[in-house]
């Protein structure tokens, strides 16, 4: 059998995701399921089988779906609702939109490893990530949780940093 010409064939959209945390212990499958029921909770199964999502593969954080041109909003939508995967607290973040897998592909960036540090930044030691770039990720407990805060070497000797020392680890 002959496969179709391309003005014959359905149009399709591709969406590449972010997957926060990226540690996530689930395969596309298992992220399929959480979307197909988040497009059904949400529209309902007619629209669900006109968006006609299916997932591609996932690479690490990300996550690469299909479905239908011109509803590739109903399914930023309902990804946006997704709030756990198998019990997992989780959270998708659509980060662009495409015809093809190829131009997704150039969205994805590697993985940047960095050194545990503590730092002493007006008195107070926080414990943090310094990357190769010399950016430096710092994270502050307190009582309402933890938050992320990204400083560079020129933020370090505003805010009078006196110490940077490595963990080791």
């Amino acid at each position: 059998m002959k496969p179709l010409p391309p003005t014959l064939r359905e149009n399709r959209r591709y969406l590449l995701l972010r997957i926060t945390p990226a540690t996530l212990e689930a395969d596309e499958r298992e992220l399929y399921f959480a979307v197909s029921d988040a497009v059904t909770a949400l529209f309902g199964d007619t629209i669900a089988a006109e968006v006609h999502t299916a997932t591609i593969v996932r690479e690490g954080e990300y996550l690469i779906l299909r479905c239908r041109r011109g509803r590739e909003d109903t399914l930023c939508t309902a990804i946006a609702t997704i709030r756990s995967v198998n019990g997992t607290p989780v959270h998708l973040t659509t980060i662009s939109t495409s015809g093809t897998i190829k131009a997704l592909r150039r969205g994805i960036r590697a993985e940047r490893k960095g050194n545990s540090i503590i730092c002493t930044i007006n008195e107070a030691e926080r414990t943090g990530i310094l990357y190769a770039d010399e950016k430096i990720d710092l994270i502050r407990r307190d009582m309402k949780g933890q938050d992320v805060v990204f400083l560079t070497k020129d933020d370090m000797e505003i805010f009078h940093a006196t110490t940077t020392i490595t963990d080791g680890i």
